[in-house]
């Protein structure tokens, strides 16, 4: 109720338009809800958690919440540090990247079942064609609690493949196979 009390001046002072929350629960949202309703305090809009295909933890409880409570998701981590673009298969580490640099920070992608995992995402990107990053940006795109992908890049070339996302298809075939793979290693990254 603090929180929200505080939020509502920055508000009402016009320093800000709308709240969300960052790496929250469904309890927890639920009730940042509950006591905007019962005290006429702003409404949480967004959540802002993790939300890839390693980690589609998002999908129990928090979906519903979402779309049910119209509080979209901001999903963050949308290509796990890099590893669904592909440039960390084979253990490969290119020079200057994420894991080169600080791979000791970045230890939530790198899980038991991870690589296998990437490896049959990989394969249904090129057995379609795409861009590995492309088609996992895509699959978060489409669902329907998603309201925005966070992306992040380093070069132009990696923004360019990023945005370039939003003009290709993902047929139900390739969903089937993305679940698929999803029911053999399931979120292999919480």
């Amino acid at each position: 109720e603090d929180i929200l009390e505080n939020l509502k001046k920055f508000i009402d002072e016009g320093k800000i338009r709308y709240i969300g929350l960052s790496n929250e629960t469904p309890w927890g949202l639920s009730k940042f809800l509950q006591i905007s309703k019962d005290n006429n305090l702003p409404r949480i809009l967004s959540v802002q958690n993790p939300y890839n295909l390693l980690n589609r933890t998002y999908e129990v409880g928090l979906a519903e919440m979402s779309v049910r409570e119209q509080s979209g998701l901001l999903a963050y981590s949308p290509l796990a540090c890099g590893y669904l673009s592909g440039k960390y298969r084979n253990n490969q580490i290119p020079k200057n990247s994420r894991i080169d640099r600080d791979g000791n920070f970045w230890t939530r992608y790198n899980k038991p079942n991870a690589d296998k995992a990437i490896e049959a995402y990989y394969k249904i990107s090129k057995k379609h064609n795409f861009d590995l990053a492309q088609m996992s940006l895509k699959f978060l795109e489409i669902q329907p609690f998603v309201t925005s992908v966070i992306i992040g890049a380093t070069t132009m070339d990696q923004l360019k493949t990023n945005i370039e996302s939003v003009n290709i298809k993902l047929t139900n075939e390739i969903i089937k196979e993305i679940n698929e793979v999803q029911k053999v290693y399931p979120n292999p990254c919480p």
